[in-house]
């Protein structure tokens, strides 16, 4: 009982005819699919169109006329975001200054997004936008079919994008394209393959903080975001929620930011872009940028900002290009301790101020005492949050020379010396 099979495909041939057939893949020769092959010919029934495969393959299975010429052109539309960040923008950042050029001409075609033949700031503009989310497609087709083998014209830039052939007369199956995904200067698409493109990452967290604080409903304030661990960076994006607030917006701190740095989706959701020719560095505390923004209610900062991947995807990426995490703390200032002050002015001849600091409003006793011990004068204190000050008089005290205050309030003590002088 044992068997086994294979499996033939039987092609039949009616008439005078030839297959055409080819492959649509990246540079990296990972296939793409999805892609519309047309086949134009001057005949009645043309032009004739038929779909990728998984692998990138098109093969239509039918007989084209002998004997006539035919124009074979690749298209694929949507999926504009698609490979696309703000690592794609450091890249193109670093050709357009001369720091580091794209290295293949299929790089020069991603990074030409209007389609311009040129590689210029006007691409970053277009690119960025696409990123933060302000606009969700391009002027211009997604993708670019470059004929594969053919020559790529850099200045301007100008490639072949149709197959011509000429009196078709036998099989033609290797009528090949290049895939160009627009914006994806560092080949990390999705082409929907069995192998797909793995992006170059990193653990690397870019850490960034604003300090905790209430806000009042209808505020407007500034809040800077610092430096927390924030080194080697070369960029970073992601997508903020204001929760209870809107963007008003953004200053420059260490960091060069303005509003084309910032896409406003709704009053609530914010996504920024940040590309740098360089990799930049900053010391913990360090003011990177200050959002400004208006509260719809009374909050704290912890309850208003988060940062996410809704819109523009949170990463960052450091100075070997690798892609890395990033994200936003809420710092709480340490508690402060009650701090007694030296009087002022020291020594005195009429009055002197003796202030003290108080983390919380609580009851405190301040008394004055001479040198041998006696107790001069108590003041017992209802404190308030803050800067607390007493006004003595040489007459009140009632004598010259050194004496010393001490300040008590529950479990703290503190003690200095003031001088009284005739």
């Amino acid at each position: 009982w044992n068997t086994d099979y294979c499996t033939v495909v039987l092609s039949v041939r009616g008439g005078n005819g030839s297959r055409i057939s080819g492959t649509v893949a990246t540079a990296s020769g990972q296939g793409v699919n999805d892609v519309t092959v047309v086949l134009e010919a001057n005949v009645p029934e043309y032009p004739k169109s038929t779909q990728t495969a998984l692998s990138g393959v098109y093969n239509d299975g039918l007989l084209h006329n002998n004997n006539i010429d035919y124009k074979v052109t690749a298209n694929k539309g949507g999926d504009y975001l698609n490979g696309v960040s703000t690592l794609d923008l450091v890249m193109i950042q670093r050709h357009i200054l001369g720091l580091q050029a794209l290295d293949s001409n299929y790089k020069l075609i991603a990074a030409d997004a209007n389609n311009d033949g040129k590689v210029t700031a006007s691409d970053l503009t277009d690119l960025r936008k696409l990123i933060l989310g302000v606009t969700t497609t391009f002027p211009n087709a997604s993708w670019r079919f470059p004929v594969t083998g053919t020559a790529v014209q850099t200045s301007p830039i100008k490639f072949a994008e149709a197959i011509n052939i000429t009196n078709l007369s036998s099989e033609m199956d290797n009528q090949n394209f290049v895939a160009v995904k627009i914006g994806d200067v560092n080949g990390n698409v999705s082409t929907s393959v069995n192998s797909p493109e793995v992006e170059s990452r990193s653990n690397a967290n870019v850490e960034m903080s604003v300090a905790e604080a209430a806000i009042a409903a209808g505020e407007v304030v500034e809040i800077p975001v610092t430096a927390a661990n924030f080194s080697e960076v070369s960029g970073f994006q992601y997508t903020m929620n204001l929760n209870g607030a809107s963007f008003v917006g953004v200053q420059s701190g260490v960091l060069e930011v303005n509003a084309n740095n910032v896409g406003v989706i709704s009053d609530n959701v914010v996504t920024m872009s940040y590309a740098s020719t360089e990799a930049v560095n900053a010391n913990e505390g360090a003011v990177l940028f200050t959002l400004t923004v208006k509260a719809d209610k009374a909050m704290k900062v912890s309850e208003m900002i988060s940062l996410n991947s809704e819109v523009t995807r949170a990463e960052s990426y450091n100075s070997d290009l690798k892609v890395g995490k990033v994200s936003l703390g809420v710092r709480t200032a340490p508690v402060a301790g009650i701090e007694l002050f030296q009087n002022e002015p020291n020594p005195f001849k009429g009055m002197t101020t003796v202030s003290f600091e108080m983390p919380e409003a609580a009851t405190a006793t301040l008394s004055v005492h001479d040198v041998t011990g006696k107790v001069v004068t108590v003041r017992n204190i209802n404190a308030i949050k803050g800067l607390n000050s007493e006004i003595f008089t040489k007459d009140q005290l009632g004598v010259s020379g050194v004496l010393y205050y001490t300040l008590v309030s529950g479990d703290f003590t503190a003690t200095k010396k003031m001088i009284i002088v005739e």
